[in-house]
């Protein structure tokens, strides 16, 4: 699953994962809504957000990995239908974010997947970045969705190419 080195995530969603450098990979609401969990460990053993943003600053070799938004569903957050909108956006107080694309072809939908495959996420985006390409993908795809998931800290940014389905999602950082 590619993902980004340690960062600072401001937020995180249930069902994003963090591999640590050991081997250890921890899942956002396994057992508890807003509580992590390792898959078949001890079950008395849950850390909270703030545990896992000390995991991520102290293991260089941790890596993040949001979830994914089904294709089925959708996507969170308020819309941002308009360039007027798309200029306007305010994303304090993070300072920047990562960006987590996902492809879903028709193969990936005949076998099951309604996420798609991530790609290498593209890091340490400033907020003018993510504006400027937030407004260029609204203008090359008219029928893209485009909303801003304040809860969970994400832009996500949704279209489709021929038979290939395009989801990016910003994830904000903070310093």
């Amino acid at each position: 699953m590619p993902s980004t080195p340690a960062q600072t995530v401001w937020r995180f969603a249930d069902h994003d994962t963090v591999r640590t450098g050991e081997g250890l990979t921890w899942h956002r609401g396994l057992r508890r809504s807003r509580q992590w969990a390792v898959p078949g460990g001890d079950t008395s053993c849950e850390i909270d957000d703030d545990a896992v943003r000390g995991l991520l600053s102290a293991d260089p070799l941790a890596v993040f990995a949001p979830a994914g938004p089904d294709a089925h569903t959708p996507l969170p957050g308020r819309t941002l239908d308009t360039p007027e909108a798309l200029r306007q956006l305010d994303i304090r107080p993070s300072t920047g974010a990562t960006l987590h694309r996902h492809l879903l072809d028709r193969v990936g939908a005949f076998t099951g997947n309604t996420t798609g495959s991530p790609r290498t996420p593209t890091p340490a985006l400033r907020p003018a970045d993510v504006r400027t390409s937030l407004l260029g993908t609204a203008q090359r795809h008219r029928a893209a969705r485009i909303t801003l998931d304040r809860t969970h800290g994400r832009i996500h940014a949704r279209y489709a190419i021929a038979h290939t389905l395009h989801t990016h999602t910003y994830i904000l950082t903070t310093p």
